[in-house]
């Protein structure tokens, strides 16, 4: 018979992993409180939360949520790290606190709805951030615009620099012919 508390964990489960773009499933034995309590931290500055639940639970919220694919990484100790938007940076960080602790293994995880192997943590850090992204893409919708206001810019200057070079052939002409 379910308990309330686990019928709630279950839902809130759910509610994640409906909106997220990034699950990752590590083992998190040898983490102190402290360290754990660090990388929630960390993690929540970058948009994400770290989840210890049941592997019961969480196979639970999966199914309903059609992530099946999160199944065979569930077994033994689990923490779920979830991202919601900026996935490259959240994956950065995991990568980073895993390197430094060496105590958290990655088992694998999703992207979008797509099973990715733990060696895959590496590559998803490696991706440019939202924001970086957008600044590309803003530079590249900039590039044109800029471009033409240069070509205009160009054509302007050569004809006020071909109007002052003629008036300065015609000013001697002028002062030489004007005192006499």
């Amino acid at each position: 018979m379910p308990t309330q508390r686990k019928i709630e964990t279950v839902a809130s489960l759910t509610a994640k992993l409906t909106q997220m773009q990034l699950t990752v499933v590590a083992d998190y034995r040898g983490l102190t409180v402290a360290e754990m309590t660090d990388l929630r931290q960390k993690l929540r500055a970058n948009g994400a939360d770290l989840i210890v639940a049941k592997n019961t639970l969480i196979r639970l919220a999966a199914r309903e949520t059609q992530h099946e694919a999160l199944e065979p990484f569930l077994a033994g100790p689990t923490a779920l790290a979830i991202a919601y938007d900026d996935v490259a940076s959240v994956a950065k960080t995991l990568n980073d606190f895993i390197r430094v602790s060496k105590k958290m293994a990655v088992r694998g995880g999703l992207l979008g709805s797509n099973a990715f192997a733990a060696a895959k943590l590496e590559e998803v850090a490696k991706l440019p951030s939202r924001q970086q992204l957008l600044a590309q893409i803003l530079g590249g919708i900039q590039a044109p615009v800029a471009g033409v206001v240069g070509v205009l810019n160009a054509a302007i200057s050569n004809v006020v620099y071909t109007l002052q070079a003629r008036i300065d052939q015609l000013q001697p002409a002028e002062e030489s012919a004007g005192p006499a």
